[in-house]
């Protein structure tokens, strides 16, 4: 009975490769499982395909994406039914593998040496004014390297801000009109030192009124957090859209409801998480999302560097995100700056409160 060879512990144990004698590779050879990964997952075959060649003293088997494509069969005749060879025919998955295997890596997983830990202090309050940041006992812990906040922040980063407003999102608001702005961003070796250092800055906040209620936010006289010409307390104002007769179209009885839909979190099982660093003036960004370029672009904005400069990222894998991760937050400017001055890779990941306040969501 010819000996049975597991292709994918072959695959997954480097030990268990090295030790198959040449018969054992012919008979993997033959095995189309075998045949399979290296057709359709050759970058995760690749660090044994060197063993395979060696003992077989033969070219290892090339990628099918490398093989010339196959003759196409003539035309059939008209009086023939069209024959498929696409539809019906069975699709590999290729993240299938790497998910259930965990051969490949998520953003998550990305290790680099020296890498720095990041934690942000974030405001409780919906409507303050900082008043005062003490950051020394943070700065003191043994193993915090950075700290930064609106009082050290580069002179060329105080006038960015993310998205049209109103209000204006800094990368540290004096004011800020959101639980969850950022206060302070702590650089440690250690997730737990990060956090430890994040629990000891001192803040003093004035605390301001705060509309926390939709509807009662959108009424005339309603309390403004924030300066603006409309009645209430608005984020943005649409101009009205008019197609048609509106005219013409009124019906006899009018019908006023006010209806609702609860908040919808995006709920994606790996937290938003980012790993950055600088290769000279080029920034190599790891980041978990959804559109590459957009995130270029706004790390370009606002870093103010070309976007040649910058180099995103995103390793195939990721942890779902329903379109909440199109582009950034003030949280991956704040790692591209803080990598940037200690001169050693971020590594920021979100817990699951910050992915829920500071993330976009469907709101009510």
């Amino acid at each position: 009975m010819e000996q049975k060879i597991d292709a994918l512990r072959v695959v997954q144990d480097p030990q268990y490769a090295a030790s198959l004698s040449e018969s054992q590779w012919r008979i993997l050879a033959n095995d189309p499982v075998w045949n399979e990964l290296v057709g359709e997952f050759h970058e995760m075959t690749a660090p044994v395909i060197a063993l395979y060649a060696a003992q077989l003293g033969q070219a290892a088997p090339r990628p099918r994406a490398a093989q010339p494509p196959a003759a196409r069969p003539a035309p059939a005749a008209a009086s023939e039914p069209p024959r498929f060879d696409v539809i019906g025919k069975r699709v590999p998955r290729l993240h299938g593998l790497g998910v259930v295997t965990n051969l490949r890596h998520y953003c998550e997983n990305m290790r680099m040496n020296r890498r720095l830990f990041t934690r942000t202090l974030r405001s409780p309050y919906p409507h303050a004014k900082v008043k005062r940041v003490d950051t020394r006992k943070a700065e003191a812990l043994p193993g915090v390297v950075a700290v930064l906040h609106r009082g050290n922040l580069p002179a060329e980063y105080r006038d960015v801000k993310l998205g049209s407003g109103p209000p204006d999102r800094y990368l540290f608001n004096e004011e800020v009109f959101e639980v969850g702005s950022p206060i302070a961003v702590v650089a440690a070796a250690s997730e737990h030192i990060a956090d430890e250092a994040i629990h000891s800055i001192e803040v003093d906040y004035e605390v301001l009124p705060a509309t926390l209620d939709m509807m009662e936010g959108a009424a005339p006289g309603a309390l403004k957090q924030w300066d603006n010409q409309e009645n209430g307390t608005i984020i943005a104002t649409t101009p009205p859209l008019v197609r048609g007769n509106p005219d013409g179209g009124r019906a006899d009885v009018n019908l006023d409801a006010t209806l609702s839909k609860p908040t919808a979190q995006h709920l994606a099982l790996e937290m938003t998480n980012s790993l950055m660093y600088w290769e000279e003036d080029r920034l190599i960004v790891y980041y978990t999302n959804q559109h590459a370029h957009g995130t270029r672009a706004g790390l370009s904005q606002a870093l103010k560097i070309p976007a040649n400069r910058i180099r995103v990222i995103q390793p195939g894998y990721m942890g779902s995100g329903y379109g909440y991760r199109s582009g950034i937050d003030l949280a991956e400017v704040h790692a591209a700056i803080l990598a940037k001055m200690t001169g050693r890779p971020i590594k920021t990941m979100y817990t699951r409160e910050e992915d829920f306040v500071t993330r976009t969501h469907r709101p009510q």
